[in-house]
């Protein structure tokens, strides 16, 4: 990661206006590496202002994909904290953005839920979730989705 993807502008960028990026020597006997159980690197690990764990992905991802998991991550944590509009947001992003990226059927997947979590309106999930049977059809999701009629 050091070698690729950090160093790459738009990672650099997207980090800087996003994060409080934090990097470990695993062989620093820091306590966070066992309190959010870091056992492979690299491991990403997004958190609220309270230390409080929202995602985590582990490995070398390129620039073209570790945006997309960051853009995610941030998603799922305002899904999580119940803040469903801006999970909408974020997670339609990821799929608008990088719609080629590994995370884009699961961002839409969650994108479906945050619209209906907003709006209350079935149709709006499975609008969501037909675009995943479309777009994504030989996806987890789109197995996840499958009980879905088009």
């Amino acid at each position: 990661m050091g070698a690729v993807t950090y160093p790459d502008a738009a990672v650099a960028d997207y980090i800087n206006k996003n994060f409080i990026p934090l990097q470990i020597n695993v062989q620093s006997g820091s306590d966070l590496l066992s309190k959010y159980r870091a056992f492979w690197t690299p491991t990403i690990v997004i958190l609220d202002s309270l230390g409080t764990e929202y995602y985590r992905f582990c490995g070398f991802l390129p620039p073209d994909e570790f945006i997309p998991q960051l853009q995610f991550g941030l998603g799922f944590m305002s899904l999580e904290k119940q803040d469903y509009k801006s999970a909408s947001v974020q997670l339609k992003l990821v799929v608008d953005k990088y719609p080629k990226s590994d995370i884009a059927p699961e961002a839409q997947y969650w994108f479906g839920v945050s619209e209906y979590k907003v709006t209350r309106n079935v149709d709006a999930l499975l609008k969501a979730w037909k675009k995943i049977k479309k777009d994504y059809p030989k996806s987890i999701w789109a197995k996840k989705v499958s009980f879905v009629k088009d």
